[in-house]
């Protein structure tokens, strides 16, 4: 995972709860930040790590609790993209990467943000904290572009103690918007759910990859394929930590610098078994029975669809 953007956070983070540290040397017994855990009565955070909001969706769930026994100070809800490591690409105007910076406090901007002074835990486990990217309330001016986004929850206490990055302690995951308008990935010939090869043979890939007929809708611009292990662990990028056995890109992106590839023939459909054969086709490795199959493809106005399907080895 990249620590710079985290830093920036950071420091972010410090500058807006500095004004909350009304005591310049807390006391001895105090040492400790504030926990993050579940909202009360459920068994995860919202969003979750990996968590697809549908093309059908208009917002997501904001779900977690923060404790701490000497008081809250103030908790921060950072919601930002992470197409390409927090660098710049060129938009098309018309679409609007979702940026939040939703800050909890005593004295917080909106009333759905506050919470009592010195309350020692917060619970936030409804419809008002929501965010949306459509609709009267969205967060957005125009159109959200699709695509991965990462959410950062951090919280200091009364005294300055600070949840961080270094330990852990902030909760960060990564999410993903799906839009009508966004490329359209299909995969046709799934059993159970699961695309089903032989080891050492070319795995075989029935479908497409293509621009939808939403009237924002725009041709493919960069293809990402990767088959890679099932218990690989996500990087701030997206990208995979754990072992890769393919990896092929087609077109050039518009958010990472220095991925690209042969050049897309036709930008308003590429079919799996034309793209997928000959010198391009994913050999199935031995010695494994689960892989993922990922599959990434942006548009020219920077819109990413990103689906992930199960492979069984036989």
């Amino acid at each position: 995972m990249k620590r710079i953007p985290l830093l920036i956070s950071s420091l972010f983070l410090a500058a807006v709860f500095s004004c909350t540290d009304d005591n310049d040397n807390p006391p001895v017994s105090d040492l400790n930040a504030p926990e993050i855990g579940f909202a009360e009565g459920r068994d995860s955070f919202r969003p979750m790590e990996g968590e697809v909001r549908a093309s059908t969706t208009d917002h997501m769930h904001v779900r977690f609790s923060v404790s701490d026994e000497s008081g809250i100070g103030q908790v921060l809800v950072d919601v930002h993209n992470s197409f390409d490591g927090h660098t710049h690409g060129r938009l098309n105007n018309t679409f609007t990467a979702l940026n939040v910076k939703d800050i909890y406090g005593p004295d917080a901007s909106q009333a759905f943000l506050r919470f009592p002074e010195g309350a020692t835990f917060l619970n936030v486990d409804g419809s008002a904290t929501d965010i949306y990217w459509g609709g009267p309330t969205s967060r957005v001016e125009n159109n959200v572009l699709a695509g991965p986004y990462d959410i950062v929850i951090s919280a200091v206490d009364v005294n300055g103690n600070q949840t961080s990055f270094a330990d852990n302690s902030n909760y960060i995951a990564t999410f993903y918007i799906e839009r009508p308008y966004a490329p359209m990935i299909s995969v046709t010939n799934l059993h159970d759910g699961e695309i089903e090869g032989e080891a050492g043979e070319a795995l075989e890939v029935v479908g497409s990859v293509g621009m939808g007929d939403h009237e924002l809708s725009a041709e493919i611009s960069f293809l990402w394929v990767r088959l890679v292990d099932e218990d690989h662990d996500h990087d701030h990028n997206s990208r995979v930590s754990g072992e890769e056995f393919y990896e092929k890109v087609w077109g050039t992106s518009v958010w990472r610098d220095g991925m690209s590839g042969p050049g897309i023939i036709n930008g308003e459909e590429l079919k799996f078994e034309d793209i997928l054969s000959g010198e391009n086709a994913i050999i199935l490795p031995e010695g494994e029975d689960h892989l993922e199959l990922i599959i990434w493809a942006e548009d020219v106005n920077g819109n990413i669809t990103r689906k992930v399907y199960e492979v069984h080895i036989d």
